[in-house]
Protein backbone atom coordinates (compact mmCIF):
# COMPACT_ATOMS: atom_id res chain seq x y z
CA UNK A 1 0.00 0.00 0.00
CA UNK A 2 1.33 3.42 -0.92
CA UNK A 3 0.21 6.41 1.18
CA UNK A 4 -2.84 4.36 2.24
CA UNK A 5 -4.49 5.28 -1.08
CA UNK A 6 -2.94 3.01 -3.72
CA UNK A 7 -2.77 -0.77 -3.41
CA UNK A 8 -0.22 -2.56 -5.57
CA UNK A 9 0.96 -6.02 -6.44
CA UNK A 10 4.06 -6.75 -8.48
CA UNK A 11 4.31 -10.11 -10.28
CA UNK A 12 8.06 -10.59 -10.44
CA UNK A 13 7.94 -13.61 -12.75
CA UNK A 14 5.75 -11.94 -15.38
CA UNK A 15 7.01 -8.35 -14.77
CA UNK A 16 3.48 -7.03 -14.32
CA UNK A 17 2.55 -4.23 -11.93
CA UNK A 18 -1.04 -3.98 -10.73
CA UNK A 19 -2.21 -0.67 -9.22
CA UNK A 20 -5.64 -0.04 -7.70
CA UNK A 21 -7.11 2.76 -5.67
CA UNK A 22 -7.35 1.20 -2.23
CA UNK A 23 -11.00 2.10 -1.73
CA UNK A 24 -11.92 0.39 -5.02
CA UNK A 25 -9.59 -2.60 -4.82
CA UNK A 26 -12.38 -5.20 -4.96
CA UNK A 27 -14.79 -3.34 -7.25
CA UNK A 28 -15.66 -5.01 -10.57
CA UNK A 29 -13.79 -3.29 -13.38
CA UNK A 30 -13.35 -3.34 -17.12
CA UNK A 31 -10.05 -2.60 -18.80
CA UNK A 32 -9.02 -0.80 -21.95
CA UNK A 33 -5.59 -0.47 -23.47
CA UNK A 34 -4.19 3.06 -23.61
CA UNK A 35 -2.17 4.45 -26.51
CA UNK A 36 1.04 3.82 -24.56
CA UNK A 37 0.21 0.15 -23.94
CA UNK A 38 -1.06 0.32 -20.37
CA UNK A 39 -4.31 -1.28 -19.23
CA UNK A 40 -6.59 1.34 -17.67
CA UNK A 41 -9.23 -0.10 -15.33
CA UNK A 42 -12.61 1.58 -14.93
CA UNK A 43 -15.21 0.70 -12.32
CA UNK A 44 -18.17 -1.00 -14.00
CA UNK A 45 -20.81 0.92 -12.05
CA UNK A 46 -19.73 4.48 -12.84
CA UNK A 47 -16.82 4.32 -15.34
CA UNK A 48 -14.43 5.96 -12.83
CA UNK A 49 -10.70 5.21 -13.27
CA UNK A 50 -9.73 2.90 -10.42
CA UNK A 51 -6.69 0.99 -11.57
CA UNK A 52 -3.82 0.48 -13.94
CA UNK A 53 -2.02 -2.66 -15.06
CA UNK A 54 1.46 -2.27 -16.53
CA UNK A 55 2.88 -5.23 -18.43
CA UNK A 56 6.69 -5.28 -18.61
CA UNK A 57 6.81 -2.60 -15.91
CA UNK A 58 10.45 -3.03 -14.94
CA UNK A 59 11.58 -3.60 -18.54
CA UNK A 60 9.84 -0.35 -19.55
CA UNK A 61 10.33 1.91 -16.54
CA UNK A 62 13.04 0.35 -14.40
CA UNK A 63 16.74 1.02 -14.48
CA UNK A 64 19.32 -1.73 -14.06
CA UNK A 65 18.75 -4.87 -12.03
CA UNK A 66 15.38 -5.42 -10.40
CA UNK A 67 15.38 -4.31 -6.74
CA UNK A 68 15.46 -7.17 -4.27
CA UNK A 69 12.92 -5.83 -1.79
CA UNK A 70 9.36 -4.53 -1.84
CA UNK A 71 10.54 -1.32 -0.17
CA UNK A 72 12.86 -0.62 -3.11
CA UNK A 73 10.13 -1.50 -5.62
CA UNK A 74 7.71 0.80 -3.78
CA UNK A 75 10.25 3.64 -3.94
CA UNK A 76 10.44 3.23 -7.73
CA UNK A 77 6.64 3.32 -7.91
CA UNK A 78 6.09 6.44 -5.77
CA UNK A 79 6.06 8.93 -8.68
CA UNK A 80 3.67 6.78 -10.74
CA UNK A 81 1.38 6.10 -7.79
CA UNK A 82 1.26 9.79 -6.93
CA UNK A 83 0.04 10.67 -10.42
CA UNK A 84 -2.41 7.77 -10.38
CA UNK A 85 -3.98 8.74 -7.05
CA UNK A 86 -4.44 12.38 -8.05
Amino acid sequence: MINETVWFHYDLTADVLYLRQADARHDPAVGEETVDGLLLLRRESDDRHIGLTIINWWARFGNGALPDSLIQIEAHMQPLAGRFAA
